[in-house]
């Protein structure tokens, strides 16, 4: 069941990915057009260290920081306990 509060909270948590995540990539995106179009090759130094260094350190934060899985509800709490159920026994 899906409340308003849940619905502000997931597009709370899209806003933050898509600014930890985006803006690195458009940054990183202009030093490489910057490179391409004929500025200097060590534009293409930031572009690396921006795009897949500051990206990648943002997925992970991002990815360990988020709760997507935390249930507020009382049937989200009832999946779990059935997920939990499922799982094989040694």
């Amino acid at each position: 069941m899906t409340t308003p509060d849940s619905h502000a909270v997931a597009a709370k948590e899209i806003r933050r990915w898509m600014a930890w995540l985006g803006i690195p990539a458009l940054i990183a995106c202009a030093f490489f057009a910057a490179t391409i179009a004929g500025l200097g090759a060590w534009l293409l130094l930031p572009a690396i260290v921006i795009g897949p260094g500051v990206g990648g350190v943002a997925l992970i934060w991002l990815a360990l920081s988020s709760d997507t899985n935390g249930g507020s509800g009382a049937g989200e709490s009832h999946l779990a306990a059935q997920l939990a159920v499922a799982e094989p026994e040694s």
